[in-house]
């Protein structure tokens, strides 16, 4: 929970490095966010009474912060917290309380300081973050596929499907296929990569890199990404080489 973590970390700075930590200024319960908000985009066809959903659209949401500074309250460590929280783009912010689910946010509105006339307050602000939480980054260990083909294992606990990144560097000329033999897709598949060429597939950003032919590798790979499903997913590789799998859950 938010309201309950005595710290939180943004732009991957803990707020105590500044003498800060998290407070409530409100009395009784607490209310949080549960879920972000969504737009349903309908459409009726003639002579139809019930809509057909063309699309769904969660919608980023905005989060209360409010966070005491102690002894702190000199020039220049208003200008240190000016500067941290000066940023142009979302940031990732977690809280104390579980330091493993990250948001991505940034400061909205107008960021009041409020103090005693003396090095005590407190600062106010508005976050703005992602509709979706996110767990941090995992990368598996090096996979030995000398043997021309390997099943692997990820169990996926997010709430939602996920894209699957991953790094190999091929042992041989020839082919790599990746299959989730979960899903019904279409697998990811590479032709003609070279003895000893590494191969960076960044799902999540749709880019894909070599280390032989730098950007201008797409002649060489189908383009379609492996998605992780819910629960347990069994990874094919197909192909002689080393590879590591990245991924990171995601949360509602």
């Amino acid at each position: 929970m938010i309201r309950e973590s005595q710290y939180f970390m943004f732009n991957d700075i803990p707020s105590y490095e500044i003498g800060a930590v998290n407070v409530n200024t409100e009395g009784g319960l607490l209310e949080e966010t549960f879920i972000a908000n969504r737009t349903v985009n309908e459409t009726y066809a003639r002579l139809a009474s019930e809509p057909y959903v063309d699309s769904v659209k969660r919608e980023p949401y905005e989060i209360p912060l409010n966070f005491y500074i102690e002894n702190h309250l000199d020039e220049e460590n208003i200008r240190r917290v000016a500067r941290w929280l000066d940023v142009d783009d979302y940031k990732p912010l977690a809280f104390s309380s579980n330091l493993d689910i990250i948001y991505f946010a940034l400061p909205v509105n107008a960021t009041d300081l409020v103090h005693n006339c003396s090095n005590d307050g407190y600062v106010k602000l508005t976050m703005k973050v992602f509709p979706y939480k996110y767990g941090r980054e995992i990368t598996t260990h090096w996979h030995d596929v000398s043997s021309g083909t390997k099943n692997i294992e990820i169990d996926n606990i997010g709430d939602l499907n996920i894209p699957l990144s991953l790094e190999f560097k091929k042992i041989g000329d020839g082919d790599i296929t990746i299959e989730n033999l979960t899903a019904y897709k279409e697998p990811l598949k590479f032709t003609a990569i070279k003895h000893q060429e590494i191969i960076n597939v960044n799902a999540n950003k749709r880019l894909i890199t070599s280390s032989v032919t730098g950007y201008e590798c797409y002649d060489h790979v189908n383009e379609q990404y492996v998605i992780l499903s819910r629960g347990k997913n069994r990874i094919k590789i197909t192909g002689e080489c080393h590879i590591r799998l990245i991924y990171k859950y995601k949360y509602l």
